[in-house]
């Protein structure tokens, strides 16, 4: 094993890891700094993946984002972890879950080419041949400027797992009648390893349990049902039944030759500060009322690509894309995000909309990299966001993932066991 140096996370501020932005209970869910774009963390070969790998296994994470500041970015990143609902940093000192080097750096930067804005594109392996986790368990991965762990530039959840334990994840009709057209409920059952120790299981294995990989709606510190020896069952925590949710919008922004479907205008301005490339989607409604749509989906994730070149991390354009959703004023406007893969998962300041009274509209620009995006409409309320402008139904194609929980020793948070299950 190699030395482990600790060089910065005892600095990190307090405020980024503990819920700096909107509706964020306990550690951060995301923090993205201003002039950081299109921040990607997934599975090596599965980019629309979620933030989750195995411990020591064969496919790492990949980090991606842009640097749009116009200077050379000098990076380092490290790893923190944190309990297993999310509440806290762990009590573990760094040398109990990192081996390696940290901050390690971050050195595989390349610069834009051929586009109106330029960019310096960062890329890395996570576990890295510098740092890497020596345990299971909920992470944060915080990058921050080199020898100054105060410049925080972004921040990322993302768990890693072991498999110790077998999962058999199946979907329930709710329990509640006033639900079964409307949400999806799951139960688990988990095959402990033969031989375990942990004596009390009832007690002792907890569920994380996420739909899509929206940390402001997952299942936490969910408690099993039944054990019946090494076999326990997870099927009426109220947090098993989820919203089914409506299939999620997009954008289509790959092209500047034409107009896909839902763009409202494509335009190149001559000129000017900011992107050359100005894009206006079509105006968005409530779908309260509406039935289901059926237009396929990356269930809330995004992905970068243009039509013109191969290397699109480094010719793909920014681009200005004004969002707007209508809204008529009957005393009701309240606080609407734009949420997704694209805003790492929470409500982000950057991405709050602007009520236009005149026009009875939310509004919001941002530069957004050429690719394709889902989004949603969101509110804060009671510090969890809510899906206000969409309709609940229990057919929409959802991506569920549960993660089983454990004490090790030492009383630290393990995950021993994952499952997923695809709702289409």
């Amino acid at each position: 094993m190699r030395p482990l140096y600790i060089l910065a996370f005892l600095w990190l501020p307090t405020a980024l890891l503990h819920g700096l932005c909107f509706g964020q209970q306990g550690v951060s869910m995301a923090y993205t700094a201003p002039h950081i774009g299109s921040v990607r963390l997934h599975p090596l070969g599965a980019p629309l993946g979620g933030p989750f790998m195995e411990l020591n296994g064969d496919a790492p994470l990949i980090l991606r984002f842009d640097d749009l500041s116009g200077e050379w970015p000098e990076y380092e990143w490290t790893l923190v972890h944190c309990s297993a609902d999310w509440s806290a940093v762990s009590d573990l000192t760094e040398w109990d879950y990192l081996e390696g080097w940290a901050p390690a750096t971050l050195d595989n930067i390349e610069n834009s080419f051929g586009g109106s804005i330029p960019f310096a594109h960062v890329a890395t392996a996570i576990p890295s041949e510098d740092l890497r986790p020596t345990r299971s368990g909920n992470y944060l991965l915080v990058v921050h400027a080199e020898g100054d762990p105060d410049n925080v530039a972004l921040i990322r959840r993302f768990i890693v797992f072991e498999r110790l334990a077998e999962v058999e994840m199946t979907l329930r009709r709710p329990f509640e009648a006033d639900k079964v057209s409307t949400h999806q409920r799951l139960e688990i059952e988990v095959a402990l390893p033969p031989g375990h120790r942990w004596s009390v299981p009832m007690m002792d294995i907890r569920l994380t349990a996420l739909r899509n990989v929206d940390w402001s709606q997952g299942g936490y510190d969910i408690g099993a049902s039944m054990v019946r020896g090494d076999l326990v069952t997870f099927n009426q925590d109220p947090q098993l039944t989820f919203p089914g949710s409506d299939r999620w919008r997009s954008a289509d922004l790959k092209s500047l030759s034409y107009l896909a479907p839902g763009i409202k205008s494509l335009k190149e301005a001559a000129g000017g500060e900011g992107p050359s490339w100005k894009v206006e989607l079509g105006t968005d409604q409530s779908r309260r009322f509406r039935l289901q749509t059926s237009r396929p989906d990356l269930k809330g994730a995004f992905t970068v690509h243009n039509d013109r070149f191969d290397d699109v991390e480094l010719t793909s354009e920014y681009m200005e894309v004004t969002f707007s959703l209508s809204h008529p004023d009957f005393g009701d406007v309240p606080e609407v995000f734009v949420f997704g893969g694209l805003t790492g998962w929470s409500l982000d300041p950057g991405f709050r909309m602007t009520y236009n009274e005149s026009a009875q509209e939310y509004r919001l620009k941002r530069w957004l990299k050429q690719g394709w995006y889902d989004y949603r409409y969101v509110t804060l309320s009671d510090g969890r966001t809510r899906y206000a402008f969409e309709a609940d139904h229990a057919g929409t194609p959802n991506l569920y993932s549960v993660f089983i929980h454990a004490p090790s020793p030492d009383g630290a948070d393990r995950i021993i066991g994952v499952g997923n299950l695809s709702v289409n």
